[in-house]
Parts: structure tokens; C-alpha cells; sequence
């Protein structure tokens, strides 16, 4: 009889450990999804801005490399993944974001680009809490007894985002330092 016991609770304490696994795999899995929806929101307002900036100052460049991202959008708003596709697009907007045109309205006009600078931080947010989210849900799902008792199921594995989401530098020279005599009144 007392071994009979101690079976039985041996099978409900693997059964509870297998079942918390299950459970943990899938609340990592929405936190991946729900921040995959955070990062496409922060990149259609990266997008956004970076094409309202384009249209006020006439910057043909940036406004066609917003565009290139903001139709890439709806693919990633209708489900599809976070892949090279839109990582490209990204990119491209990244670079376009600090090409010599936009860093010099940066320069001369700071509060037109503040909406984009702004836009821009939290894009670089976003991808960390979903780049976060991707790692846990792999470490999770790359344990040995989660693989072998497929316990993520038939679930593909979350990618990471990776793109060149670099702020673009708007300030002109840095201010004069305390001890450089070109700096000092008088010197």
C-alpha cells in the first residue's frame, strides 16, 4: 500500500512539473506575441514619422523608404513574420533616417525631428522587450526534457528582429570642453 502512495505521487508531482512547463511555454509564447504587436506599432509610428518629416521638408529619399516600410506593414499587421523582408525595410529606413539631408535639418530645426528621435527610441525599446521575449521562449523550449516530450508542441520557434535601429545624431559639435583654452572667455 505504501508504495502504491508513493507511485501515485510520484506520477501527480511529474504530471504538475510537465503541466507548468506546457503552461509556461505558452504564456512565453503570448508575451512573444503581444510583444511582436508592440514592435510593429513602434515601426508604423517610426514609419510615420519619418514620413510626415520627409513630406515637411521635401526629402524624397526618406519618403521613399518610409513608404517602402509602411507597405511592409500591413503584411506583418495581416500575421506575416518578423523576417528578412521587413528587416530590410527596417534597415533601409534606419539608413535613410541618417543620411546627410535628415541629419542636417536635425541640425538647423531639432523640434522637426523630435517626433521622429522619440519614434525611433521606442523602436529600439520594442525590439529589445520582443528580442527578450524570443530568447525566453527559446532557452524554455530548447531543454532537453521539453524537446523530448514535445511539450512546445508543433509551435515553429519565434525569430529575433534584428535591425541597425541606431539614433541618428541631430546635435551639431559638441559643446567646448572646461580645460580646452578655445573654450574658456578670455583665453
Amino acid at each position: 500500500m505504501t508504495v502504491v502512495v508513493v507511485v501515485v505521487v510520484a506520477v501527480v508531482v511529474i504530471a504538475t512539473y510537465l503541466t507548468w512547463l506546457a503552461s509556461r511555454l505558452d504564456r512565453l509564447a503570448g508575451r512573444v506575441d503581444a510583444a511582436r504587436a508592440g514592435l510593429v506599432v513602434q515601426l508604423m509610428a517610426r514609419a510615420d514619422a519619418a514620413h510626415e518629416l520627409a513630406r515637411r521638408r521635401d526629402l524624397a529619399e526618406l519618403a521613399d523608404m518610409a513608404e517602402r516600410a509602411r507597405a511592409g506593414h500591413a503584411a506583418l499587421l495581416a500575421g506575416a513574420g518578423l523576417g528578412t523582408t521587413a528587416e530590410d525595410a527596417e534597415n533601409a529606413l534606419s539608413r535613410a533616417l541618417r543620411a546627410p539631408a535628415v541629419v542636417a535639418v536635425g541640425q538647423r530645426a531639432p523640434e522637426e525631428v523630435r517626433a521622429v528621435d522619440s519614434a525611433a527610441a521606442r523602436v529600439a525599446l520594442a525590439r529589445q522587450f520582443h528580442n527578450d521575449a524570443v530568447g525566453d521562449v527559446r532557452s524554455l523550449a530548447g531543454r532537453r526534457l521539453v524537446r523530448v516530450l514535445h511539450l512546445s508542441g508543433r509551435r515553429p520557434l519565434p525569430a529575433y528582429f534584428e535591425i541597425d535601429d541606431a539614433l541618428p545624431a541631430w546635435e551639431e559639435d559638441p559643446p567646448p570642453r572646461s580645460d580646452d583654452p578655445a573654450g574658456i572667455p578670455g583665453a
